[in-house]
């Protein structure tokens, strides 16, 4: 993953936190699938933990790595939203079950996904809009390919 900006730190992101200010929303942005993007959010998210901040992960993408799903471990992980859609079970995150929750924190992953039809948004991003409306700060991921 190139960065162009220097990146914030854990610990910066924790002050942040905790002044009471908005909600903060961080992009780890990316050329393609596959560069990091998953897996530095993860180690940044055990960052935080270990600061006592309150995270989840709402939605996270795998896509098969088993060494991802594996850094996953230890964090708080919401279920996910079963949602029929022409005679197949989809999960998609559960933004009701997110706000209810009420984290400082949350990872949301995959930000240009679109949401199955039946979800209350269209766009992810829509999803990611309301919890920062409710407060609650955002990890996410998108690729630029």
């Amino acid at each position: 993953m190139i960065s162009v900006f220097k990146k914030p730190s854990p610990e910066a992101l924790l002050a942040k936190l905790k002044t009471g200010d908005k909600p903060t929303l961080r992009v780890y942005i990316g050329a393609a699938p596959g560069v990091g993007k998953t897996w530095q959010m993860l180690e940044d998210a055990h960052a935080l933990q270990r600061e006592r901040v309150d995270i989840v992960i709402a939605v996270l993408e795998t896509h098969g790595r088993f060494e991802t799903a594996a850094l996953a471990e230890g964090i708080e992980r919401l279920p996910m939203r079963k949602i029929d859609y022409r005679g197949v079970t989809l999960e998609e995150m559960d933004l009701d079950a997110v706000i209810a929750r009420d984290p400082q924190v949350a990872i949301v992953d995959e930000l240009a996904h679109t949401d199955v039809p039946g979800s209350k948004n269209r766009q992810r991003y829509e999803d990611v809009l309301e919890l920062l409306d409710h407060n609650i700060s955002v990890i996410t991921a998108v690729n630029i390919q």
